[in-house]
Order: C-alpha cells, then structure tokens, then sequence
C-alpha cells in the first residue's frame, strides 16, 4: 500500500476515527528527534565542555 492509498483509506474513517489517526501522527517523533535520540545513545561521542561558559563561547553567545 502506498501514501496515496493510506490516506484514501483514513478519509474513508469516520470522524471520531480519523481524530485518532491525527492524535497517534501528531506523536510520532520527527527525524530531528530521532536522530537526537540516536546520539544521545552515544554519549562518548559527544562534544563536552568543561563549563557553561566554554559552550556558549562555542555558540557565539558572549556572557
């Protein structure tokens, strides 16, 4: 089944149905969270810094 068939198929759904369907995509993680989920399972290869002050610098921000 394609994309083009499933949301036939959810236009099909009545109502109160198709307000789930809304309610369970509106959950689903997008790629941004998915690959931060994925890093953060890898802890040792992220950058660290050994005060907030060297990580702001990193960001441009003065303080």
């Amino acid at each position: 089944m394609n994309a083009a068939e499933i949301i036939q198929e959810i236009e099909r759904l009545p109502e109160n149905e198709k307000g789930k369907v809304v309610d369970f995509m509106r959950h689903l993680p997008n790629q941004e969270t998915l690959d931060a989920m994925e890093e953060a399972r890898h802890p040792e290869k992220l950058e660290q810094f050994d005060s907030a002050a060297d990580m702001f610098k990193k960001l441009g921000v003065e303080c």
